[in-house]
């Protein structure tokens, strides 16, 4: 069953519940106003009689203007009952006999209602219940009459109000099966109009399938740009081998072919290596303890030997930054900051953390030449380098796997220009007040 025919039937259920709770509450409250009435008109008929008791009362009427008889229904009997409980005088011919028991019974199909007199005589007033069960019985039927139509009407309009309401959904459903059938990821779903819960479902959709189409954009374009990067390692690799192969060489010329294959192949190795951690970066992090500061300064530890060879003064500071996630991947996008910096950096390092609202950060800044503003977005991409750099080493794989570090761990990598006039590069994380 479809979910239309389902939200009508619940629709209708309700509807019906609520129709018959309602005709219920009209039908028990009508019932009660015409015995309220019924009650109302034998009491006052009771008083009336009351009022002409020790006259002739019933005596048939000269004139209009005659109390009694001007003022009762056309249907009610009147007895009067000395203290004896002999009839004294009557209106009208009993249809039944009632006990004279002051208050209200019913016998039969009359309705009786019996009042003391001050001397200890009675006044016995009845009418027949004819009428009154004869119109409740009449709205009754109006009722289970009227019940079936508007349900139906009900059910009618819950399914054009649900088949409204599940458009949107429809139309997601369409484009999702045709995004399936043609791989066209760049569709849209019609925006729903308004602030509903439709309207956001059509929001989210289309912000989701933004979000699809610039990741799978993203990963092209990294695997176009891996096959460039790794085809021309490749195509020197393969042009040394048919060279040497061609004709005997010397063990000279073996030897200096082999170095170049083992040099080709070792940044090659680094390469994979790097597109490895980048992969991995697509994986939630572990909620582990880690404190910013110590990565600061193992990283320094171990770029000691590197700085001392480029002649490059490294300088760490700053306070303990406490965060959560992988301590490895955050080592790793702190060594690749702190190696930018030696590499394309002047001769001083300033490596620091820190805490800073909510956000921990570990920064890396140097005093080199730096890099222009408009050149900061696009070395966050893979295989990207700094004007200037193409031919000095690496793949360029450095700032976007730390960027994808960060953003894995629900912070960022913030580019710009340093105190020194260098680069500063420093990655934003959560800042956790408690280490447990």
């Amino acid at each position: 069953m479809s979910l239309r025919w389902r939200l009508t039937l619940y629709y209708a259920a309700l509807s019906a519940l609520i129709l018959l709770l309602g005709g219920g509450a009209l039908f028990l409250a009508l019932r009660a106003s015409l015995r309220q009435a019924l009650d109302r008109s034998l009491q006052d008929a009771a008083g009336i009689a009351a009022s002409q008791v020790g006259g002739d009362a019933f005596a048939a009427p000269e004139s209009p203007n005659d109390l009694l008889l001007t003022r009762l229904p056309g249907s009610t009997v009147i007895r009067v009952f000395d203290a004896q409980g002999r009839e004294t005088d009557r209106f009208g011919r009993p249809p039944v006999s009632a006990p004279l028991r002051a208050g209200f019974t019913t016998i039969g199909e009359t309705r009786v209602y019996t009042e003391a007199l001050p001397d200890g005589g009675f006044i016995q007033v009845m009418r027949s219940e004819v009428e009154t069960l004869q119109a409740i019985g009449r709205t009754q039927k109006l009722l289970l009459l009227g019940v079936s139509p508007l349900l139906l009407l009900g059910v009618g309009l819950g399914y054009l109000l649900a088949d409204r309401a599940l458009l949107p959904v429809d139309r997601v459903a369409r484009l999702a099966g045709a995004i399936a059938a043609s791989g066209r990821y760049q569709e849209r779903v019609p925006q729903t109009p308004g602030k509903d819960e439709m309207a956001r479902l059509t929001g989210t959709v289309n912000a989701m399938l933004s979000r699809l189409e610039a990741t799978i954009e993203r990963e092209r374009a990294f695997a176009l740009a891996a096959a460039h990067e790794l085809r021309t390692p490749l195509t020197l690799l393969h042009g040394r081998a048919t060279l040497s192969l061609e004709k005997e060489r010397t063990p000279e010329q073996y030897r200096a072919a082999l170095q170049l294959v083992a040099q080709t192949s070792q940044e090659m190795t680094g390469m994979v290596e790097s597109l490895l951690a980048l992969a991995r970066t697509n994986q939630p992090p572990p909620p582990d303890p880690v404190d910013l500061a110590d990565i600061a300064a193992e990283i320094v530890q171990a770029a000691a030997s590197e700085a001392r060879q480029r002649g490059v003064d490294v300088v760490q500071g700053g306070c303990s930054a406490l965060t959560r996630g992988d301590a490895r991947a955050l080592q790793l996008a702190a060594t690749n900051l702190l190696y930018n910096a030696l590499k394309y950096g002047g001769k001083k390092v300033w490596v620091s953390t820190g805490v800073r609202g909510e956000e921990a950060f570990l920064e890396v800044c140097d005093d080199g030449p730096g890099i222009p503003e408009g050149e900061l977005e696009r070395l966050r991409q893979p295989f990207q380098r700094g004007a200037g750099l193409q031919g000095s080493g690496g793949a360029g794989l450095g700032l976007a796997i730390t960027g994808a570090v960060a953003e894995g761990h629900g912070g960022r990598l913030e580019l710009g220009r340093g105190p020194q006039g260098g680069l500063r590069a420093a990655v934003w994380l959560p800042h956790q007040t408690l280490m447990l």
